[in-house]
């Protein structure tokens, strides 16, 4: 006699390389099958764990390409939604880190619907809440798109609503990283102070002569 009850596999018993029928399953990195996982979901995992270090299963570099398609899919289907889940995320301090949301940021900043890229700019000063974060989003950014009116408006606005005081504190502090200066955005992006302080800071971040500096723009 054919014993079928024997062919006959309950859930549990299933091999890890084997995936449950019906259950929604995908292959993962291990190389056998887990719970499909949506845009959404892999955007708050980026969000709060990055993907610099690789996994057990698979390196930086593949789990960061998983993880940039994963986004721009996101992006695709809702680009306010990615980037109002970014800036909750980010201004919660949900993550060890910043830079995934700074990174996500200038995905959605370069994005191909305009309405996306300008909500993505307008909330750079709530992710980008230090210089130094700053700096990460510019350097981001550099090869995904140019550095046009929008991007101007976004850091103009980023040093302009700060009291001489805090922008003090922020440029002295955090003078320069990832090959950026507040000089280098000064020059490139052609900021112009506004103030008697941002004046003595913007002239001093360029490290040139008196009178040398742009016209005061009008506040």
């Amino acid at each position: 006699m054919q014993n079928y009850q024997n062919l006959i596999t309950k859930p549990s018993a299933i091999p890890q390389a084997q995936p449950v029928p019906g259950r929604g399953m995908t292959a993962n990195n291990a190389g056998g099958y887990g719970w499909t996982v949506d845009e959404w979901t892999q955007l708050d995992r980026f969000l709060v764990l990055g993907s610099a270090t690789g996994t057990f299963y698979v390196g930086a570099k593949d789990l960061t390409k998983q993880n940039v398609d994963a986004i721009k899919r996101a992006i695709a289907l809702d680009g306010a939604r990615v980037v109002a889940r970014i800036v909750e995320i980010s201004t919660a301090g949900r993550a060890p880190s910043n830079d995934p949301a700074l990174f996500a940021l200038a995905l959605a900043a370069a994005a191909d619907e305009p309405a996306t890229r300008a909500a993505a700019l307008e909330a750079l000063p709530q992710v980008a809440r230090i210089p130094t974060h700053l700096f990460h989003f510019m350097a981001y950014l550099k090869p995904l798109r140019g550095f046009g009116r929008q991007v101007r408006r976004a850091v103009k606005r980023w040093y302009h609503e700060k009291s001489d005081l805090d922008l003090a504190y922020a440029m002295t502090k955090y003078q320069s990283r990832d090959g950026w200066s507040h000089g280098d955005l000064i020059r490139l992006l052609h900021l112009k102070p506004v103030t008697d302080g941002q004046d003595l800071l913007f002239e001093h971040a360029l490290e040139r002569e008196a009178g040398a500096m742009p016209p005061r723009e009008a506040a």
